[in-house]
């Protein structure tokens, strides 16, 4: 009998040239206009203006409310957003320290207090595109611009921890039942977790060899099946395949853009995977051309739809699933496909 030992651990793949989201225009002239509604908020009846600029969860956020002596500018942190221990790096951390932002133990995010008649609305926007860039690494087109308002109340509501933008401020109303009423932010505390249902991380398996070959061929033709399907959107929908090996998962989506993003689960995102996607596995995946978590919950990748074809994302997308989840990948794919509300 042939047995062949697929070892995961070192494994040399080559993932084909995968980006972001095309670069946006320079946000500082927006922004330069969006903050001017805070030298305003006096004027507000009840509610507090807020101004927020962001790269996917990676976000800084600037606000006053009425009667406020002072604009607040709060960064996203690791308590409500653990994925941000991955983009928060020493010297990061050390940028938003000399920009004069400080660590707040309740929220878990960096927070600084400006005075109004010091800060023009120019100088307020290039602060808040500083945050990004030097403290995130976050390029300059690449930053979106929100603005809104919220209940002008002592503890406004926050995005609860463990949730994209965890820790922020819920402006606009955002899914009010949702939202956390206290002026701390829980953390996500796994001190007590059972560890005994973690799987443990599996360097090597045995397989036959016939038996892996022909595995490996199958999944790769259904997950090149999903990526066709993937391919037949049209209109404002958004059609999702998620592939499964078990408990793991990598989830792409399309929409009416020239790209398919894809998502590997973080050990932040699902704590079974500590043990699995550890700090070299989440290196392999950066040289693959996944982002690490940060602007994402997990990493993120994408296809480019002029660079390839469903084939060749699909051998891509199994040597993902090889290197993040090891083992755990020797298994047949299960693939759910979901349909949004507005394809056509």
């Amino acid at each position: 009998m042939k047995v062949l030992r697929i070892v995961v651990v070192g494994m040399a793949m080559a993932f084909p040239t995968i980006t972001g989201a095309h670069a946006k225009g320079s946000p500082q002239e927006a922004l330069a206009k969006a903050v001017a509604v805070l030298a305003h908020a006096d004027q507000m009846d009840g509610r507090g203006a807020a101004v927020e600029a962001h790269d996917g969860d990676q976000f800084v956020q600037c606000r006053r409310a009425p009667h406020e002596t002072v604009i607040t500018c709060e960064a996203a942190g690791p308590r409500g957003q653990p994925w941000m221990r991955h983009a928060l790096t020493k010297k990061r951390r050390a940028n938003l320290k000399e920009l004069g932002y400080v660590s707040d133990r309740k929220t878990g995010n960096f927070v600084a207090r400006l005075d109004p008649s010091q800060w023009s609305d120019g100088k307020l926007a290039g602060f808040m595109v500083a945050t990004l860039v030097g403290g995130y690494d976050v390029s300059l087109g690449d930053i979106e611009t929100e603005t809104g308002s919220y209940p002008a109340v002592a503890c406004p509501p926050r995005n609860p921890s463990g949730r994209d933008f965890g820790g922020e401020v819920a402006f606009n109303d955002r899914s009010p039942k949702d939202l956390g009423e206290n002026c701390e932010v829980a953390g996500m505390d796994d001190e007590d977790e059972d560890e005994s249902h973690m799987p443990k991380p599996l360097k090597s398996i045995p397989v036959e060899a016939d038996a892996a070959e022909a595995l490996v061929k199958q999944n790769v033709k259904e997950i090149a099946d999903a990526y066709t399907w993937l391919l037949g959107v049209s209109g404002p929908g958004r059609r999702v395949v998620i592939l499964s090996w078990g408990e793991f998962h990598i989830q792409c989506s399309k929409t009416g853009e020239p790209v398919i993003p894809c998502e590997i689960e973080s050990a932040e995102a699902n704590p079974a995977l500590r043990r699995v996607i550890t700090a070299a596995v989440g290196r392999k995946l950066s040289k693959m051309g996944f982002r690490e978590p940060g602007y994402s919950k997990n990493y993120v990748g994408w296809f480019r739809l002029n660079d390839g074809k469903p084939e060749n994302w699909a051998w891509s997308t199994m040597q993902a699933a090889l290197t993040a989840f090891g083992g755990y990948a020797i298994q047949p794919v299960t693939v759910e496909r979901r349909v949004t509300k507005g394809e056509t």
